[in-house]
């Protein structure tokens, strides 16, 4: 377990990565609304899945609702919408979750594709959490005392952030040897919403069914003194 002051308060600033997504205008703009929609529909909207769906707000109270959303957005968010428009210019599945290769080798080239063709494939692939967001909210909750003075009370909050919004490796990657400051959201393909005919098994990642052998324990997101 790594100790608390091998993290800044607040975290760190990550460098942002040299150079720039080439692919055109229309196109990035169309990645950007995709991530906006999601990181709302993950985090910031009124009914939130993170907020209102799994009760953290409920749980955390306004307060600290706010202070986590603000920490969210402060570390997260840039690189979670960089995720959208790579600076390779290409968006693929990584595969399933397993680590077995993705077997269609699902890519979309940012850089050749047209902004019509962009806009249909971005909703196959789907940014997917190794440890279900619901999961990591139960075992948050849990971990929290009944009535918390911060959205991380005796918890390692950069870690709770990371397992929710880590589309990159965290810091404390270089100091640790625990895979869980890896990056914990990955593009996997899925089915999309409305399209009829669609079977799970024909996808990497199943938006219906949750990950249960990558489980968390509430001493996971404690800090060692706690």
């Amino acid at each position: 377990m790594e100790r608390r002051e091998d993290l800044p308060l607040l975290g760190f600033r990550r460098r942002k990565p040299k150079g720039v997504c080439p692919a055109s205008h229309a196109v990035k703009q169309l990645c950007r609304d995709r991530a906006s929609k999601r990181w709302s529909a993950l985090l910031t909207q009124t009914k939130s899945r993170i907020g209102h769906k799994f009760g953290m707000r409920k749980r955390l109270g306004e307060i600290n609702w706010a202070a986590f959303v603000r920490y969210a957005e402060a570390e997260h968010k840039d690189a979670f919408f960089r995720a959208f428009t790579p600076v390779s210019g290409v968006l693929r599945c990584e595969g399933k979750i397993s680590g077995a290769p993705c077997p269609k080798a699902i890519r979309v080239d940012l850089c050749v594709t047209t902004s019509h063709e962009c806009g249909d494939a971005l909703p196959g692939l789907h940014l997917d959490h190794s440890y279900d967001a619901k999961h990591v909210c139960e075992v948050w909750s849990e971990a929290l005392p009944d009535d918390p003075v911060s959205w991380d009370d005796g918890l390692c909050g950069a870690l709770v952030a990371h397992l929710l919004f880590g589309v990159e490796g965290h810091v404390l990657a270089q100091c640790s040897t625990r895979p869980i400051w890896q990056p914990r959201l990955t593009f996997r393909c899925g089915d999309v919403k409305g399209v009829k005919g669609q079977h799970a098994a024909g996808f990497c990642h199943d938006v219906a069914g949750a990950h249960y052998k990558h489980v968390l324990e509430v001493k996971d997101l404690r800090w060692p003194s706690a």
